[in-house]
């Protein structure tokens, strides 16, 4: 059941982000729209700059909202679930005897032989029993470190584990094959060409969240910004109870799911233009075999419009055979002079014989010598 739960909690945030927002925002577009835009006024067209800039605003906020309410809606289900410490009363700090006195008086509040008459009384042994739960985990050193930083479900997959290495190890290994399965999966997505965009970005939350974890997990006190900023704050503000590793964990590991999907949908918003992918590099190969393409057709063009020109050209000589072959030796001529004409020793041979027929004539002078 808690496996169905963790799917659902996963697949529907993505279809929300991929598919529902993006419609929603289409259609707020519109209504935006009719309420903003006087009935004749033209409205933006669809494609066109101004449409896409307010869409990207709109796309921007609700992804921004959205991701504040995961954000919350975390936070909201983990106080809603509450945790030993706020179930006995107890602050998170709280030694042994502050736990047994404050045990002693919930004994004379809920222990089943002092209920009042009228009230259900398996609903209080059921209640007098998780409180008695509570206080057996936070008095045992070993369950208390686990459930600190790992949650009440880490008692139950390893009801086995007796000492704070065996409870450690287990969810360490648990959160290796997590890590690394997500790896794989990212470098796999890299490799076949999706989800590049924000791929920096993916890896350095990956790497966070897990040095976060394995720092959370391996030491004896609770994280600093934890003890010294968030706790106090939320005490002083009385906005909830005071955070355990175990629950900012979890927070900091949907605020990272939901940030990667946000990111990857953030960075194609401020393209250029977002419906076109990027242009390939003007020196890709994909850019030379256009522009192949096109030379080509350039010179397929050319050589037709020659022919046509010499189609014309030759008119007059269409119904005289002697003028016709004499235009065409006459033209072969032509080309082959041009040719040999346009060799660079030809050339070269043409002026020097111009230079020594004029050797010794003054500059300016005129005249075939």
């Amino acid at each position: 059941m808690a496996k169905a739960s963790v799917d659902w909690d996963t697949v529907v945030p993505f279809f929300i982000w991929q598919f529902l927002i993006p419609l929603g925002a289409g259609w707020a577009q519109t209504v935006l729209y009719s309420i903003f835009i006087r009935a004749g006024d033209p409205k933006p067209q669809p494609g066109s700059p101004r449409f896409m800039r307010h869409r990207r605003q709109i796309l921007m906020a609700v992804y921004v909202a959205y991701f504040a309410f995961t954000i919350y809606e975390v936070d909201f289900d983990l106080q809603r679930a509450s945790n030993a410490y706020n179930d006995l009363g107890v602050p998170i700090d709280v030694d042994e005897s502050g736990l047994q006195s404050r045990f002693r008086k919930l004994t004379v509040r809920f222990h089943p032989d002092k209920i009042r008459p009228g009230v259900d009384r398996d609903r209080a042994n059921d209640y007098y029993v998780h409180l008695k739960h509570a206080r057996d985990i936070i008095l045992d050193p070993a369950k208390r470190f686990a459930y600190d930083r790992f949650g009440p479900d880490i008692l139950r997959q390893c009801q086995q584990c007796l000492t704070t290495k065996e409870f450690t190890d287990n969810a360490l290994l648990s959160s290796v094959g997590t890590y690394g399965a997500l790896l794989v999966f990212l470098l796999g997505a890299n490799a076949l060409g999706f989800m590049k965009d924000g791929a920096y970005w993916r890896y350095l939350a990956l790497l966070a969240v897990a040095t976060f974890e394995a720092r959370t997990a391996m030491r004896p006190d609770h994280p600093p910004f934890l003890t010294a900023w968030l706790n106090p704050w939320m005490a002083t503000l009385h906005l909830r109870p005071p955070y355990l590793p175990f629950q900012v964990s979890a927070i900091i590991k949907k605020a990272s799911i939901s940030a990667a999907q946000f990111l990857g949908l953030l960075i194609p918003l401020y393209r250029d233009d977002p419906q076109r992918p990027t242009k390939p590099n003007d020196d890709s190969e994909e850019a030379r075999h256009q522009q192949l393409d096109r030379l080509e057709h350039v010179i397929r063009d050319s050589a037709l419009d020659a022919s046509r020109l010499l189609d014309l050209e030759s008119i007059p000589f269409r119904d005289n055979e002697k003028a016709k072959t004499e235009l065409r030796d006459a033209l072969k001529k032509y080309m082959v002079q041009n040719v040999v004409h346009q060799e660079r020793e030809v050339r070269n041979a043409i002026g020097q014989s111009i230079v020594r027929r004029r050797a010794g004539v003054p500059h300016g002078a005129q005249g075939t010598r």
